[in-house]
């Protein structure tokens, strides 16, 4: 069987975006993926009540009374994922904010680290930067492999999705983690990650210690070079200024 990806869409109905989706999977069967459409709007998600406390004990969301759970069970057995969300107001739908606010555990304790991802914005006139550097955010502090975006506006609805517009995110399927090379962003992100763990709570700093990230620069060996030396010395400012230390 081939790799599954889990194609997580935002929109509130089967249109720009969906189509895309179907257009990327059709792509994907071709090259010999799996792949399922994730609809949060089928989901029952409540909001992030902010509650911190079982993020960072690294004890998982205490509300029980939705359907996050499945969402991050089929996020946690697929192989790639693809954000995709329709832009409201300048930003992801509420659908699309609601879900990602519930991942707040996978910054803390990043158990998705080096998956692929590849981001789909649409929008009828503007707001694509600003939507797609959200989930460029979350995509970074979740570990993620980027694999580029694909966007539309209203003009280009009716553009066929090319094969080659998601070259660099079927390069990362087929590619090992250890070829990636992640940006001097996502070190960093990776340094504050690490800081974050080492001050607030035991269940966090136990999940760094288990995967062995305590004396690293990045989750796994991959092409950084140079950039290291920069990532370790912002680390060691971001611990002192915390007031934590590695060992």
């Amino acid at each position: 069987m081939g790799q599954k990806i889990l194609m997580i869409n935002g929109s509130f109905r089967k249109k720009n975006t969906y189509k895309i989706l179907c257009e990327a999977g059709a792509i994907l069967e071709k090259r010999g993926f799996q792949y399922e459409i994730l609809n949060l709007s089928d989901y029952k998600i409540n909001h992030c009540r902010g509650c911190d406390l079982t993020c960072n004990g690294n004890k998982g969301c205490n509300q029980s009374d939705d359907q996050m759970s499945e969402v991050k069970k089929k996020i946690l057995e697929s192989d790639a994922l693809i954000f995709a969300t329709p832009v409201y107001l300048s930003g992801p739908s509420s659908a699309f904010k609601a879900f990602a606010d519930r991942t707040n555990i996978w910054f803390h304790n990043p158990a998705l680290f080096g998956k692929p991802v590849m981001s789909v914005v649409t929008t009828e006139v503007s707001g694509i930067k600003p939507t797609a550097k959200f989930l460029n955010s979350l995509a970074t502090g979740m570990g993620l492999r980027k694999g580029g975006l694909i966007k539309r506006t209203r003009k280009t609805f009716s553009k066929p999705l090319e094969e080659k517009e998601m070259a660099k995110f079927l390069s990362l399927l087929k590619t090992d983690k250890s070829k990636y090379k992640p940006a001097v962003g996502e070190l960093i992100i990776f340094q504050v990650q690490k800081a974050l763990a080492l001050k607030f709570g035991e269940g966090n700093k136990q999940f760094w210690v288990e995967n062995g990230w305590l004396d690293k620069t990045y989750y796994y060996k991959c092409k950084i070079g140079v950039k290291a030396l920069l990532a370790k010395f912002i680390g060691g400012r971001i611990r002192a200024s915390l007031g934590v230390k590695l060992s």
